[in-house]
């Protein structure tokens, strides 16, 4: 089969892993790099380096913070081509956006943290105050590998801070914040199943967790209770393939966010899974669930 992977930079390992994968089970990798694909309305739809890209079975759309239009564009393009895509472009967006994010989960009944997005300066301590108070964090609309996000010890910060946030017209979240000890737990769901688990710990002096900001990490074996919010919260975003991020508070699990587009790399190495083996199976099988949709089309229209 032939599989794309559109991303910003193919060079990460991440997707190197991917390809390495693919391309033993025998099949074509294309990488499509955001900044050499054009997107067409008419045939040829997509273009790489001035080519037409030609045959796609399947493609994996990692969806970062750079140019979310042209791929969105490029993803839409591949639906309306009936490409198969291991994860839509309506999810995708859904999960890059951590207000819908905690929305969808809300009113799923799953247990987040307090949050509101608001805009007025006038709004603001009355906002802190309905999410329990200082400290609050303070984090974008979309990001990953914490980037932006920010802990507002008291309120008096917060508005200074957001005084800045708003004079660059950008939104933030105002959310609870729950001590935790600086601890995460990150589940890869891969088509409904947990495949891995890692427990992250923020490096001295930071709240953030994340692999890339100096945080550790120990594989972990997830409880029922952990696996099941997990696969819930990844189901109700639409995602097959999701990094999920629970925290604890009292004894209870919240899910902090769901990435779409989670990296590789750091979870495999941790918990020594081959999870790139993992993605690639279920790219082969939403393959085969399109080429079952089809046929089953085909004959509702005979």
């Amino acid at each position: 089969m032939r599989f794309a992977i559109i991303t910003s930079d193919p060079g990460l390992e991440s997707c190197q892993l991917l390809a390495a994968e693919a391309t033993s089970r025998g099949h074509q990798w294309v990488d499509l790099e955001l900044l050499r694909l054009a997107v067409r309305t008419t045939q040829p739809t997509l273009l790489h380096d001035g080519l037409e890209v030609g045959h796609l079975d399947a493609v994996i759309i990692r969806l970062g913070a750079r140019f979310p239009g042209l791929v969105e564009a490029a993803g839409r393009a591949l639906e309306h081509q009936r490409v198969a895509l291991l994860d839509g472009v309506e999810s995708l967006l859904a999960a890059q956006d951590k207000m819908t994010t905690l929305q969808k989960l809300s009113a799923a009944g799953l247990p987040v943290p307090q949050s509101e997005l608001v805009r007025d300066l006038d709004q603001l301590e009355a906002a802190i105050e309905r999410v329990g108070g200082a400290p609050v964090v303070i984090k974008p609309l979309s990001g990953s590998q914490g980037r932006g996000v920010i802990l507002a010890e008291r309120a008096s910060t917060a508005v200074s801070m957001m005084e800045s946030v708003l004079f660059q017209s950008r939104e933030f979240i105002v959310q609870q914040y729950i001590e935790c000890g600086g601890q995460d737990t990150r589940i890869l769901v891969i088509d409904g199943q947990g495949e891995a688990a890692m427990q992250r710990t923020a490096p001295a002096g930071d709240f953030r967790s994340n692999l890339h900001r100096g945080g550790s990490a120990i594989g972990i074996e997830p409880s029922n209770d952990m696996k099941s919010l997990a696969l819930e919260a990844s189901h109700h975003m639409g995602l097959r393939c999701a990094g999920v991020d629970l925290i604890e508070e009292d004894g209870q699990y919240l899910v902090l966010e769901v990435n779409g587009s989670p990296g590789l790399q750091g979870i495999a190495r941790t918990t020594g899974v081959d999870v790139a083996s993992h993605w690639i199976d279920a790219l082969e099988r939403t393959v085969e669930d399109s080429t079952v949709d089809t046929e089953g089309r085909s004959r509702e229209q005979v």
